[in-house]
């Protein structure tokens, strides 16, 4: 994590161009750069992404303001949102075959359908998303809590379908 308060995305202003509710993504937990290459594109995007307890939300820099060069201000970084993706719609690809380096990561999105099911999106392929982290160290964080909150959302699901069944 880039040392920033976890929370600024929150106020107002700190995260540009995204329409819906927070309290729906539940807890932000970690926020990191990454490189995101999307369905197989060859160049890498440079994306903020903000892990919540309920989804992964990837952001841009957004520009900066012009400001007077007459008082400096550290203000926090503002981004641009360009998408978020359900936990309860990935898989996880923790080892890649081309990455010789151990930098990536895989997240492919699937889709419910109406029935509540994950399924493919019409394509027949969902959307792939190849993240690149600085460090094995941060990709294998990112890798752990991903798949801790995969696995509380599962045993969540679980409990919740017998507690229907009984």
């Amino acid at each position: 994590s880039s040392g920033i308060n976890a929370e600024w995305p929150l106020r107002p202003g700190g995260l540009e161009g995204y329409s819906g509710d927070f309290d729906t993504l539940g807890q932000l937990l970690m926020q990191e750069n990454f490189l995101v290459y999307i369905n197989g594109q060859r160049k890498a995007t440079p994306r903020q992404l903000f892990m919540f307890q309920y989804a992964l939300l990837f952001s841009k820099p957004a520009p900066s303001k012009a400001s007077s060069r007459k008082i400096s201000v550290i203000q926090a970084p503002k981004y641009s949102y360009k998408n978020h993706v359900a936990l309860s719609q990935i898989g996880l690809t923790r080892f890649l075959q081309d990455d010789v380096n151990n930098l990536q990561f895989a997240i492919k999105v699937y889709k419910k359908n109406q029935a509540g099911q994950a399924s493919k999106t019409n394509s027949g392929t969902g959307e792939m998303f190849v993240i690149q982290a600085a460090t094995t160290q941060i990709r294998d964080h990112w890798i752990d809590k991903i798949e801790h909150l995969l696995f509380q959302q599962f045993a969540s699901m679980k409990n919740r379908a017998a507690s229907n069944v009984l």
